[in-house]
This record gives structure tokens, sequence and C-alpha cells, in this order.
């Protein structure tokens, strides 16, 4: 949602969480957050989401893949920081090759405490979203359609180019 209070000429400043499986992730209580990152996000998301798989994936547990990620990402696993003996070349070509499964992360204020996301898209089209900061009895994996998934950052670009048309900064 944007703030109610916003009036032309503003930037569309809102709240905003996505939904999964039943389970949100960000904080929808967050007012003004920026919303022009995660747009762009999303719009890049979009063009990506068929192909976010690897080979390397295939044999590997929710846990395993996380640590992958994480580690090749960040340094961790989970809150645990890696003894990190890889060179800068090396962790350069681990951003490259994993930075497009990197999901949520830096998108906006509203995301910032709902732990580390990751995101993918199985040979089934199956698009799953790993993070360790889901409800208790949950795991660390929710799951959707390529299609609803697809519907929904469709809907939700289309619910921001309005709003920011609305306001006097149409997107270009």
């Amino acid at each position: 949602m944007s703030e109610p209070a916003l009036q032309p000429p503003s930037a569309v400043w809102g709240r905003m969480q996505i939904w999964c499986a039943g389970v949100s992730i960000g904080d929808f209580s967050n007012p003004h957050c920026a919303l022009y990152d995660s747009y762009l996000e999303f719009k890049e998301l979009s063009n990506r989401l068929p192909s976010l798989w690897l080979d390397e994936f295939s044999n590997l547990a929710d846990l395993e893949l996380w640590n992958l990620l994480d580690g090749a990402l960040y340094g961790f696993h989970g809150e645990l920081e890696l003894d990190d003996s890889r060179t800068i070349d090396e962790i350069e070509r681990d951003g490259k090759r994993y930075g497009a499964f990197d999901f949520l992360t830096n998108w906006g204020e509203q995301f910032d405490r709902g732990g580390k996301s990751f995101i993918l898209c199985t040979p089934g089209q199956t698009v799953r979203i790993l993070n360790r900061s889901l409800p208790q009895g949950r795991g660390i994996a929710l799951e959707a359609s390529v299609f609803h998934t697809s519907k929904a950052i469709r809907e939700f670009l289309k619910w921001f180019e309005q709003e920011a048309s609305r306001l006097g900064h149409p997107v270009t």
C-alpha cells in the first residue's frame, strides 16, 4: 500500500510484504518505506524467474542449498560466520554465479528484519523461497507455481506503475 496521505508530486512511499503459502515475509507495520527499489527488483525477477536453477542444486536438501547460497554470497551459514579463505576473485565469481538467487535482501526497509531469503525455480517450474526465519514448524522453504508467482509480480508492477503515475512520477 502507499501511504494514505501522499499527494502529488511524490515518490511511492508505503508498506509492503510478500505472501507465499500463507506465510508473510516483510514488516507491513513499517511505514514510509521506499518501494521503488522493490519495483526494480521485481521487474528484473519477472524476466529471470524461470531460469533460476543450477544443476548443482539437484541433490541438495533445503538446508544444504541455503548454506551453499548463504556461504557463497555472505560468508555465513545462518548466524555462524564461516572461516572464508576465498580470494577476492573467487568471491566476485561466486557473487556473479549465485547473486541471482538472492531475494529481498536490500530491497527496502520492510525486508530488513525478515532474515535472508533466497529464491529459485525448479526444473518442474515450482518457485521456492528459502528463509530460515519462517514460523516454527514450517521448515525453511515456501513454494508457489511459476504461474502464480509471475501473476503476483505482474500485479505488483502494475499497481506500482499506477501509483507512480497518480503521484506525478510515472515510471519510464
